[in-house]
């Protein structure tokens, strides 16, 4: 009883499927003599001769830093600044113990003094002809070695006291008092204010041959409005480590309030004009696999649109640049772009722009 129940009921289907298989065949027909254009707006092909920019991170600096310490040794007296002090020229910002330096001056003084009249002494002689003139040579000699000695001791001494070179800022303070320092060693790291500032960033081997001296760039950090600056000094060897050049960004304005020395900041950087190439906004672009992609120009009667593959150069932001011909004034559709097929009719929202 359930078979022959289910029989019927099997075959009714099978006929409603085929007569609506039936009226399935005429549909397509149909659905496109019906099919409402599609509603897209469009944007105008660029033919432009702007560059890749070269992206990169650097680090901002003043230009003129320098790491300030003590020709000799000795025992630090004081030190009279803290990282972020302002400073100005000639002021004293630390010095040594200077009882021993001192000693070795007042030394070299007595040795001048006492070479003098050796060879005052040997001068008279010689006149008298009592001394030979290999005498009156020596004793010559020693005052000038004296008067060296005295010099090196009265060097050795101004430089056992630290000052500022020019007006500026501690940026870091790196020995205290009471410390025994060594010579040379670092015990503030100075910066000038009136120098400017630079960003240096490594930049790598196939982009930095884009770049000249005099190229305009720009320095932005963590969101912040760029900052306008030019290309200065690019090196002439890469760093065997990280195969990149180093390249200095002057900027042209000083950093601000709030950019500190040291600082990570975001450099972009624009070569010379190139040949002109077509660009088209992203948004144009679809079905990309690799470097190719395809979009969608609007026809001459602006009623439909035609699929045409195209080589993407690069992309920088939301512009795309091509290595493929476009034809100057084509527009290419934009939104809605991503629901185009070939020969779709359409509707241009912004044609009268």
């Amino acid at each position: 009883m359930k078979i022959s129940a289910f029989l019927p009921i099997t075959a009714t289907g099978l006929v409603v499927a085929i007569f609506a298989a039936g009226c399935s065949r005429s549909a397509p027909g149909a659905a496109a003599s019906t099919t409402k254009p599609l509603v897209i707006e469009t944007a105008v092909v660029e033919h432009t001769t702007d560059p890749l920019p070269v992206e990169v991170s650097g680090i901002l600096a003043r230009q003129t830093e320098a790491v300030l310490s003590f020709k000799t040794g000795g025992v630090i007296e004081t030190v009279t600044v803290r990282a972020g002090d302002s400073v100005k020229q000639g002021q004293m910002l630390a010095s040594l113990r200077l009882a021993e330096i001192d000693a070795l001056v007042a030394q070299a003084r007595t040795g001048v003094d006492k070479a003098r009249r050796d060879f005052a002494r040997v001068q008279a002689l010689h006149a008298d002809r009592v001394a030979t003139l290999e005498n009156l040579q020596d004793a010559q000699s020693a005052v000038e070695l004296a008067e060296a000695a005295l010099r090196s001791a009265e060097f050795n001494r101004t430089h056992s006291v630290i000052t500022a070179p020019a007006d500026g800022r501690i940026l870091r303070r790196t020995a205290e008092p009471d410390e025994l320092a060594a010579p040379g060693r670092p015990v503030l790291t100075f910066a000038s204010d009136a120098a400017g500032w630079l960003v240096r960033a490594g930049v790598p081997e196939h982009e930095v041959v884009r770049l000249h001296p005099g190229d305009h760039a720009s320095v932005s950090f963590a969101g912040r409005a760029e900052l306008a600056a030019t290309v200065g000094q690019i090196a002439e060897a890469a760093d065997p480590a990280t195969r990149t050049v180093e390249v200095e960004l002057r900027l042209d304005a000083p950093a601000g309030d709030g950019l500190r020395s040291g600082f990570v900041v975001d450099a972009r950087m624009f070569p010379q004009p190139v040949a002109p190439r077509a660009a088209v906004p992203l948004a144009a672009l679809v079905e990309g696999r690799g470097r190719q992609a395809a979009l969608f120009l609007l026809n001459a009667d602006a009623r439909a649109v035609r699929r045409q593959m195209v080589e993407i150069e690069a992309i920088d932001h939301n512009r795309a640049f091509l290595r493929t011909a476009l034809p100057t004034g084509a527009r290419v559709a934009t939104t809605g772009a991503e629901f185009l097929t070939d020969g779709r009719t359409v509707t241009v929202r912004d044609l009268a722009r």
